[in-house]
């Protein structure tokens, strides 16, 4: 592997162990906040490579999208999961026949908020 490689792969190992021992969506923001400040450090501007910039400019930038995308839609995964968990604790809600409209509109609406806010 080169050596930006191995250190990608590094780094998003290092941010999935810290992500995983989380318990709330703070400490995930706190991840990603982490996972792109160690991107910063690993790739060099592309203004200091004298090759084809436009290109591996296209390849980093693509690795940042990438990586930013992953960590926002692990704290939205987090997010449904915990508003899928306090559905169940109300209990059994058909969504089909829309039993208990006040139950289904909250997660209507939360599943919403999740969509625009992280994905």
């Amino acid at each position: 592997m080169t050596k930006f490689n191995k250190l990608f792969v590094e780094c998003i190992s290092e941010w999935s162990k810290k992500a995983k021992q989380c318990d709330n969506n703070d400490c995930l923001e706190e991840c990603k906040k982490s996972l792109l400040e160690n991107l910063d450090k690993i790739f060099p501007y592309s203004k200091d490579i004298e090759f084809e910039v436009d290109k591996i400019n296209y390849i980093l930038s693509s690795m940042f999208f990438l990586s930013n995308r992953l960590a926002k839609a692990t704290i939205g995964l987090a997010e449904l999961d915990k508003s899928l968990e306090n559905l169940k604790q109300i209990g059994k809600v058909s969504f089909e026949k829309k039993e208990n409209n006040e139950n289904y509109n909250k997660f209507v609406h939360d599943l919403n908020e999740i969509l625009e806010k992280y994905f």
